[in-house]
């Protein structure tokens, strides 16, 4: 089973403007309110693709009861703890998507959890989760009490023999790639954090520094390049990857849906090659979507067919 895991969670308000501008007043065109959280979206993209999953996660007040509404909506298992109390409210994230496809976001801290909240999800987790599960951290945890809660829930769950996937920032990453997540999903600037340097934008820079990281033993490691694709590296090799062309409506969500795609084909077992595949077909197709979690799949399926994929030996 997969389970997907998501500590800060959101109501995303997504504005509609022909193009937002500064120091005046900007008319929306339209506004409609669909769920946030990294983990959510990637729950909601694997069920699109036919994958059950479990969505664990903390939410707050009525914010929070819409969270789970959403997820249910959809067919997913939602194993969140709701708390009503304390006037506490999870979060709203305005997204500014502008007609030439810019995206502004301008987002809530969150609710602060407390370690009472987070031992309590924890023992949901350990009812669920079983030997040989597949567990996704994915999105903010600055909202936690503690700053290594990724690294503690990893701590807990190691002797099930789980496959963990990764795809946080800032000290999250830094933390918890150092107990060697099966696969993380930085991007350019989340790879020159880990690499401690910047990294320049050429293909082989980029390998150069992901081969910095063997000593952390991360399975696969693939680094997002927006609308350059991806360069990803796997115990098959180096793959260099070129997304379809698509006309661009929405960049939000497109890493959560690529990384529902990678995991969704590793657990039907695929090939690596036709994994990420799947994982830029999905991806491209959000970007033609107005939302930012879900796409058309039937879209996604003709897209996954136009992706280009070479294998890489060396570069450098």
């Amino acid at each position: 089973m997969i389970h997907t895991l998501t500590l800060n969670p959101a109501i995303d308000r997504i504005l509609y403007l022909n193009e937002l501008e500064k120091n005046v007043t900007n008319r929306v065109k339209k506004t409609t309110d669909t769920i946030g959280g990294k983990g959510t979206h990637v729950s909601i993209n694997l069920k699109l693709l036919g994958q059950d999953n479990n969505a664990f996660g903390i939410c707050h007040g009525e914010n929070g009861r819409q969270v789970i509404q959403m997820l249910s909506d959809y067919g997913i298992d939602v194993r969140f703890n709701h708390y009503m109390e304390d006037n506490k409210e999870t979060r709203t994230n305005y997204l500014i998507i502008e007609d030439s496809a810019d995206c502004t976001i301008v987002a809530e801290s969150g609710v602060t959890l407390t370690e009472k909240e987070l031992d309590e999800l924890l023992s949901t987790m350990k009812e669920a989760i079983l030997p040989g599960d597949y567990l996704i951290f994915s999105g903010d945890a600055s909202n936690s009490p503690n700053p290594s809660i990724y690294n503690k829930i990893l701590h807990i769950f190691r002797e099930r023999d789980l496959k963990f996937f990764l795809d946080t920032s800032g000290a999250s990453l830094k933390e918890c790639i150092q107990e060697s997540p099966y696969m993380i999903k930085p991007n350019l600037d989340e790879l020159s954090t880990l690499a401690g340097y910047s990294i320049p934008e050429d293909d082989a820079s980029i390998i150069k520094a992901i081969d910095s990281l063997d000593r952390y033993g991360v399975e696969i490691i693939a680094v997002s390049l927006g609308g350059d694709g991806s360069i990803v590296k796997t115990p098959e090799g180096v793959y260099r990857v070129h997304p379809p062309k698509v006309d661009v409506i929405n960049t939000i969500g497109c890493g959560d849906c690529y990384l529902a795609g990678f995991v969704y084909g590793l657990t039907k077992g695929y090939d690596m090659e036709e994994t990420i595949r799947t994982a830029t077909g999905v991806s491209a197709a959000t970007a033609e979507s107005q939302l930012s979690a879900g796409y058309d799949y039937s879209r996604a399926m003709e897209l996954k067919n136009q992706v280009t994929i070479e294998k890489i030996c060396q570069l450098y």
